[in-house]
This record gives structure tokens, sequence and C-alpha cells, in this order.
């Protein structure tokens, strides 16, 4: 199922959903309603605040909210078919596969957390293992080019943020030499898709892996 059919099931998520202004503020559950601004939603546990939780989390919390309970059950359903699917399709594959990513923009090299991002959350419910940077502030800090060497993997995902031609990364010394890119398995993909969030972004992502990542036995 691709990004136009998954999009029509959470349509009237979004329609409801752009009303509403979500915030973190406050120790219990209230809306406020106020005529010159939108509502307001305030979890109840400032713990689980639902945007550091995983996208799941954040849809079931939105339609609990919107009253569309069923409807959010119905995506994660097709969520968790396409993950299934995924699985079956690399086989073997996805015990001895280890994944590499890494967001190359202008002056700045980073790459994916263990944290409760899009990224991570996709790789771990369909069970890949992959390379991150475990961190204890909010952000990832910033790579050298010179480190690049620490996150070769069997395949590569170099998230083109710089808007880079693919020649820049093969031609670079510094990417020639990993693994990945000697071995043709080195994949310039969109920041677009590699930075979107929610369950439309997670089903973009899952269209990449689909694409990417081989068939397995």
């Amino acid at each position: 199922m691709g990004v136009k059919e998954f999009s029509g099931l959470v349509a009237i998520l979004l329609q409801a959903a752009a009303g509403l202004q979500l915030s973190s503020c406050g120790d219990t559950l209230k809306t406020r309603i106020d005529l010159r601004t939108k509502p307001a939603i305030h979890p109840r546990d400032k713990s689980r605040v639902f945007w550091l939780t995983s996208d799941k989390e954040t849809l079931r919390y939105t339609a609990k909210i919107l009253g569309q309970e069923a409807k959010a059950e119905e995506v994660l359903g097709q969520y968790q078919q396409r993950i299934d699917e995924l699985k079956k399709r690399l086989g073997n594959q996805l015990q001895q596969l280890e994944i590499a990513v890494i967001f190359y923009g202008e002056g700045i090299i980073y790459t994916i957390s263990d944290r409760a991002t899009l990224v991570p959350v996709v790789f771990n419910d369909i069970g890949l293992r992959y390379k991150f940077l475990s961190r204890g502030g909010n952000l990832e800090p910033p790579l050298s080019i010179e480190a690049m060497s620490d996150y070769d993997a069997d395949i590569l995902f170099i998230v083109n943020v710089a808007e880079k031609p693919s020649s820049f990364y093969f031609q670079h010394p510094i990417f020639r030499s990993l693994k990945a890119v000697k071995n043709n398995r080195a994949y310039i993909v969109e920041q677009e898709t590699w930075s979107a969030q929610g369950m439309l972004g997670a089903n973009k992502l899952l269209n990449d892996l689909f694409k990417y990542l081989p068939q397995g036995g």
C-alpha cells in the first residue's frame, strides 16, 4: 500500500487535528477553549508527552481526543501489515544486515540516535540492526567527516540534506572507502522522507526500505 492509499485512512484524523494546538504544559488533561486561540490539549503525565513517545502512541492519543479510536486502530493495523510484509520479504537478511544512516548537510553531519524519533522507531518495529549514537541531551551531536568509518555498515543510507549530486558522495575519498559504497549498497535518500514524522512519515520511510533493502531467502 502506497502513501496515497494510506493517507486516505488518516485524512479524517489530520483534518480534525488541524484545529488543535497540542502542548505539554500542566499536570492534568484538560482542553482550554478560547475564542482567540485554538484549543490547547495538555497531557496528564509529563513523562509521557506524546510527541516524545512513539508515533503509535501519538496517533492513539490524538484519536482518543477526537473520538476516532477505531480509525486509529485501522491505520495502525495497516502499518503493522506493511511491517510484517517487509520482515517476511527480508527473510534471513533481517538478522544478518546492519544498517547505518548518515544525514549530510552543509557543514554538519549527524546520525540517528536511540531515542524516540521516527527512523529508530520503524527500524525497531521491523527488527533491523542499526548503528546509532547514544545521547544524553536533546539533539544528536554533529559528527566529523573523519568519523564516517565508525558508521559504516552493510547498508548505508545517506540523507541528502545538502542536496548534493550523487557523484559528490560516491567520488568523495572518505565515502569511497566505506564498505557499503564499495559493495554498491549505499543509497542517497531524500531528507523529506527520512526527517518526516507521524504515521504518514512512517509509511514513506517504509517505501524506501521496500525499495532498497535486499530480499532474503
